[in-house]
């Protein structure tokens, strides 16, 4: 039973970390083909620890900009956008595959999701009915 435990939290710890390059690689489709390593050399770090911190600033500044330039940042070829914990939205970058999501989640987890276009004129968002 403690082996199924530690098994269970080394996994999660693992996903953990995992879950961060694939939300940028999710986010930013351009680094989609990228290792892990390249997505830390992209960021000119060298650890996971550091590409967090420097997430988490990017973070900060742009929800201070967002706040202060949301008609300036409209015209940015960029997303920008958070969700309620202050992480980055899943950009689904066509219409289609926004909306193969929804029909995903409603057959396997029969959550209702609605899509609708980002802000920033990037792609598609989905959010909970």
């Amino acid at each position: 039973m403690n082996l199924k435990k530690s098994l269970k939290s080394i996994k999660r710890k693992m996903y953990g970390k995992e879950k961060v390059f694939i939300t940028i690689r999710t986010v930013y489709t351009h680094l989609s083909d990228l290792s892990n390593k390249e997505i830390l050399d992209y960021y000119n770090v060298y650890s996971l620890s550091e590409l967090e911190q420097h997430i988490e600033h990017i973070k900060m500044v742009l929800r201070d900009k967002v706040e202060n330039y949301k008609e300036e940042l409209k015209e940015l070829d960029s997303c920008f956008c958070m969700d309620s914990r202050g992480d980055f939205k899943y950009l689904y970058p066509s219409k289609q595959e926004a909306e193969r999501q929804i029909k995903f989640s409603w057959e396997t987890k029969r959550v209702k999701l609605k899509l609708y276009p980002c802000p920033f004129h990037c792609g598609w968002h989905l959010a909970k009915v």
